[in-house]
């Protein structure tokens, strides 16, 4: 079990699966909540010690052993995955009502109006964060404005960066220790160093873009390294490689850093779509409204004649791009920091929310 959940921790990008079906919280009764999450282990287990203390019964999704955000992202964790699991795990005998709370960064792959319209259940979106259903469940089962929102903190910076990144860095110990030995001491401080330093600041460090941030950050190791080498009479060859090694992995971090961070538009993802690459296993990049989206093919618009004021897509959108208008109707006010989730898209029960095309991708001319 352990080391499940290490491997879990350490190796994100990779599926670590454990059994679906319902879970036991406490002590849960037929009135009792029941919460929908995937079967992504590590979140199965942080989820059973973060509600310890309360009575509920958890209800373990298909979502191919990957986390929430990912798999909904990849339309692995989505409708068909919920309706299974309540068709299957016989909660509908263990509890006399019928409202299921999902999590609400599974909202780009969980329709929550085919849930109802499949189970015959009510559907809830909970908080974005597990450590805040205790409070969730005190108010009622209503989120306040803080539950809806991803904030990518110092602590969420380094959790989800370091089972996304750990693996390469992992990579670069096996290449260092093959060919380059004598500097595998200088690449573990330096890549570690550079990994500290680059989440620590990253909020800082000008640029939009993780990729941005990162040049700006070889820049200035590069005048460093420039400064040392004509400083007379100042040995570089020390702490030369160091800075060497930082130099090649800050851009590594910063090209992977707007997949993992929720608040940052992926670089990588639309990159590889531009460049004719379709898919890397179950995740595609071609072809997807996404990536489209992040490329400039498409473009988010609500038809306000159309939007009948229900405000699911100001609940539902973890960056808060959308509010109501004055005449009650949905309005983009931070286009900036939408990232492309397709949450607004996907939950819009009118069809409001639309994802035209506005210039065909080159690949489809």
């Amino acid at each position: 079990m352990f080391s499940k959940t290490i491997w879990g921790f350490l190796f994100r990008l990779f599926p670590c699966p454990t059994r679906v079906g319902l879970r036991r919280i406490g002590n849960p009764g037929p009135d009792s909540p029941v919460l929908v999450t995937c079967n992504f282990h590590l979140t199965v287990q942080r989820l059973k010690k973060i509600l310890h203390s309360l009575d509920l019964w958890l209800l373990v999704a298909d979502s191919k052993g990957v986390n929430v955000w990912c798999a909904a992202g990849a339309e692995e964790f989505n409708t068909h995955s919920v309706v299974s699991a309540v068709k299957t795990s016989g909660i509908g005998d263990m509890v006399t009502h019928r409202t299921l709370i999902l999590p609400p960064l599974g909202a780009p792959g969980i329709r929550a109006a085919d849930v109802r319209a499949k189970t015959g259940w009510q559907t809830k979106w909970g908080p974005v964060y597990a450590k805040d259903i205790p409070r969730f469940k005190e108010r009622g089962f209503r989120r306040d404005e803080s539950m809806k929102r991803i904030r990518y903190d110092l602590k969420e910076r380094f959790d989800t960066a370091i089972g996304a990144l750990f693996p390469f860095y992992f990579l670069g110990v096996i290449i260092f220790l093959v060919f380059f030995r004598d500097f595998l001491f200088d690449y573990l401080v330096a890549g570690a160093a550079a990994f500290l330093a680059f989440l620590s600041l990253c909020p800082w460090i000008p640029g939009k873009r993780g990729i941005t941030k990162a040049i700006l950050c070889d820049a200035i190791l590069l005048a460093m390294v420039l400064t040392f080498e004509f400083l007379p009479g100042f040995d570089t060859r020390l702490f030369l490689p160091l800075l060497i090694i930082a130099m090649v992995m800050v851009p590594l971090y910063g090209l992977e850093l707007g997949g993992i961070a929720s608040t940052m538009k992926s670089d990588l993802d639309p990159f590889l779509a531009k460049h004719g690459i379709g898919a890397i296993g179950n995740i595609s990049f071609a072809g997807t409204i996404r990536t489209e989206i992040l490329n400039g093919y498409r473009v988010l618009t609500c038809d306000r004649e159309i939007c009948n004021g229900c405000r699911t897509c100001t609940e539902i959108c973890p960056q808060g791009v959308w509010q109501m208008g004055q005449d009650n109707r949905a309005e983009m006010i931070r286009k900036g920091a939408c990232t492309a989730c397709r949450a607004c898209l996907v939950q819009c029960e009118t069809g409001a929310i639309q994802a035209p095309t506005i210039q065909p991708p080159k690949a489809y001319q």
